[in-house]
């Protein structure tokens, strides 16, 4: 298992094609077909993620087996803690411990950063996530439901784990 770091337009590119293709599977059954192309167009066209890594600090990841992209991931620094954005993996490589594997990049980063701890946002409706971000450490401290735009809503737990450095 290794991350790989996106930087570069082609690989920008391959990254949101990749996230359409996993937000299709990962979120068929919770959001519109309607909703999930927007998000994806909204948060993961080559655009979207082109800004977020020039203006807002976002590094984003490649999550790579010996010989596949399996997934990515993407994170920030936000209000003197570590804002995990985005965690998400093929179908065929989940339960095999490449979000484990990202977690415990993340606390390393944290703990070298002296950051006290890691948030995210998980939808209400994403409950083997939020099993999983439980499992891990994570609680909920708020729920917020935000307008995105074109009639479109965001219903989020926002999740929580402090790092001890």
């Amino acid at each position: 298992m290794e991350l790989s770091r996106v930087i570069d337009k082609e690989n920008i590119s391959l990254l949101s094609l990749l996230a359409k293709s996993i937000w299709a599977e990962c979120y068929s059954e919770i959001l519109s077909d309607g909703q999930i192309e927007y998000m994806t167009d909204k948060y993961l066209s080559p655009k979207a993620v082109s800004q977020q890594i020039e203006n807002d600090n976002y590094e984003y990841y490649f999550i790579k087996d010996e010989k596949d992209i399996v997934g990515f991931t993407a994170f920030s620094v936000k209000d003197n803690a570590l804002f995990l954005s985005k965690l998400y993996v093929k179908k065929e490589y989940r339960r095999k411990g490449y979000a484990g594997f990202v977690m415990e990049y993340l606390e390393k980063r944290c703990k070298e950063a002296k950051l006290p701890y890691i948030w995210l946002t998980v939808n209400v409706n994403n409950h083997n996530a939020i099993n999983s971000y439980k499992k891990r450490g994570f609680y909920t401290f708020k729920d917020e439901c935000t307008d995105i735009g074109n009639g479109y809503f965001m219903d989020d737990h926002f999740m929580k784990k402090e790092i001890g450095y």
